[in-house]
């Protein structure tokens, strides 16, 4: 312990310790810097583009099986919620009064039930009686996580009324891979 006492004291340690200290705060930087480069880059999207983001998020997390007809998304990041509201309003030309939520959470989360769900209506902007009731996931949590009270599980929008919609998606789809495929 004396011997460990001393080295720390000693220059070579201090200096590697600036060292780290300097790699730490380029490592900050660089990051801030990048990340507004990104920022700037995407700028404000045109019309166009949130057609397009919207049709590959969609691909991506929507619901696209087969033999479906039903217009639906999930997620649990309110990011990626919003712009999708946002797609189904501004582009598939969606009124609110056709949407239906409905949360999905662990059953851990039986007791935050009415909290989550005012979190994504507030969120949202769509009133709780457009929510279907909250599903709870029977599963064993095998990890402590640190956001546990925050939790919001995960959101699922559905289109009613929207076979139509379905079809034309499934063709915009369709369309993105025709040009790459």
């Amino acid at each position: 312990i004396e011997r460990l006492d001393k080295r720390q004291e000693s220059g070579s340690y201090k200096g590697r310790m600036k060292f780290l200290e300097r790699i730490r705060k380029e490592r900050i930087e660089e990051t801030a810097r990048l990340r507004e480069e990104g920022l700037k880059e995407i700028g404000k999207l045109s019309k166009r583009e949130l057609f397009f983001s919207g049709i590959a998020m969609y691909w991506s997390e929507g619901y696209t099986y087969l033999g479906g007809e039903q217009v639906g998304f999930t997620n649990s990041d309110p990011k990626m919620i919003l712009f999708m509201l946002k797609w189904f309003k501004e582009i598939c030309k969606v009124p609110d009064d056709r949407f239906s939520l409905q949360v999905k959470i662990n059953q851990i989360h039986k007791n935050r039930v009415k909290e989550v769900e005012k979190y994504w209506s507030k969120l949202t902007k769509i009133p709780l009686q457009q929510f279907n009731k909250t599903v709870l996931i029977k599963s064993k949590v095998k990890k402590n996580y640190p956001n546990l009270n925050t939790h919001h599980g995960t959101l699922r929008i559905i289109v009613r009324q929207g076979t139509q919609l379905r079809r034309k998606i499934n063709g915009w789809v369709e369309g993105l891979t025709k040009g790459v495929i």
